[in-house]
């Protein structure tokens, strides 16, 4: 039996935190993210009150979509959510597209616990020159999902890989500008499918928003930093100040940051508002915010800003403002955006 140790990560653990896996969201992609299987079983020992872990196979593992390439070189990494510090290891598996691994691990946690934990499996392509190559992941959210583990019980799930090279999430934005006060209010709600940065399979985001004014950096805000997540909620609202008569020369670059405790932060993505953004979506999102506070002092949401698809299937409602409990001289407008990040 080998027991869960190896190297520590040094980073602070946030215990809230968890890797939020969800098969559905990949399914916007139009190639398959699938990267095969992995095959496991599970076990509570009372006596030395551990979780057991038998890891048994993995089968059809391919990291990339050509078919034709070389075997991948496997190991696979486990961790029990939300703690990272412990983490369990195979070994690795030269040339082999269906390893057998056959390793028993162990993790030292009690039974009561086992609701409030997840299992978390990142498999590697090791790579003795460069970064090992991630193949995918499998999170394992109910441990209790076939049996009370009082026998082993064997599992086989897929393993998911990340999105398409030219996908790197989406961006969940409200936008309202209140044209009395001559702000800007940016609340970021959520993003969804960021791309796995660190060894661990996952990214510890957050989302930066430049206010650019006659292509000069007037104001920098941030939202807080979500540990091991690539789906990360925030519901935060940055502020800025926007005279009317700046709105045409302004921009606002959005960027979500993979953060580092050492070196520089990575870049997940970033989309530009404004008249001067790359992108048809991002110069369109950008006039419709101001495009009814220059024509009137109501507040109004017309219909075609009251709904949005969102990547789940669901529509979300924008309700109307009832015009009559707002100052005449205070319009308002809201403006529910999903950025495709580039």
């Amino acid at each position: 039996m080998e027991n869960g140790g190896g190297n520590c990560d040094d980073r602070e653990i946030d215990n809230r935190s968890v890797l939020h896996y969800e098969l559905g969201s990949y399914e916007k992609t139009k190639t398959t993210c699938f990267r095969g299987t992995l095959t496991f079983s599970l076990r509570y020992d009372f006596i030395h009150r551990v979780l057991m872990l038998h890891v048994i196979r993995a089968n059809h593992l391919n990291n990339s979509q050509d078919k034709t390439s070389t075997p991948p070189h496997p190991y696979v990494k486990m961790y029990l959510l939300p703690e990272r510090r412990n983490h369990c290891k195979t070994r690795m598996m030269k040339k082999s597209s269906d390893p057998e691994f056959n390793e028993m691990f162990s993790f030292d946690v009690s039974y009561n616990n086992l609701p409030n934990r997840m299992l978390q499996f990142t498999v590697y392509d090791f790579d003795r020159f460069t970064r090992h190559g991630l193949i995918g992941n499998v999170i394992m959210r109910d441990l209790f999902d076939k049996s009370e583990l009082l026998q082993w019980t064997e599992y086989t799930m897929q393993i998911v890989g990340s999105q398409e090279k030219n996908d790197f999430g989406d961006l969940l934005l409200y936008l309202a500008y209140s044209a009395k006060t001559e702000k800007l209010f940016i609340t970021v709600a959520k993003a969804y499918n960021l791309r796995p940065m660190d060894i661990t399979g996952a990214s510890d985001p957050y989302v930066r928003c430049e206010q650019i004014y006659q292509r000069k950096r007037i104001k920098l805000r941030k939202t807080s930093i979500k540990r091991a997540n690539l789906n990360p909620v925030y519901h935060e609202c940055l502020e800025f100040d926007l005279a009317l008569n700046q709105i045409d020369e302004t921009n606002i670059l959005i960027q979500v940051m993979d953060w580092d405790r050492i070196g520089r932060d990575d870049l997940l993505g970033c989309c530009v508002l404004g008249k001067e953004s790359p992108t048809k979506e991002g110069r369109q999102q950008w006039e419709q915010v101001f495009s009814t506070i220059r024509s009137s002092t109501t507040t109004v949401i017309s219909k075609d800003q009251s709904s949005l698809l969102l990547p789940n299937g669901t529509i979300t409602t924008i309700n109307e403002i009832d015009a009559d409990n707002v100052e005449e001289s205070e319009a308002r407008i809201f403006l529910l955006l999903l950025c495709v990040l580039l």
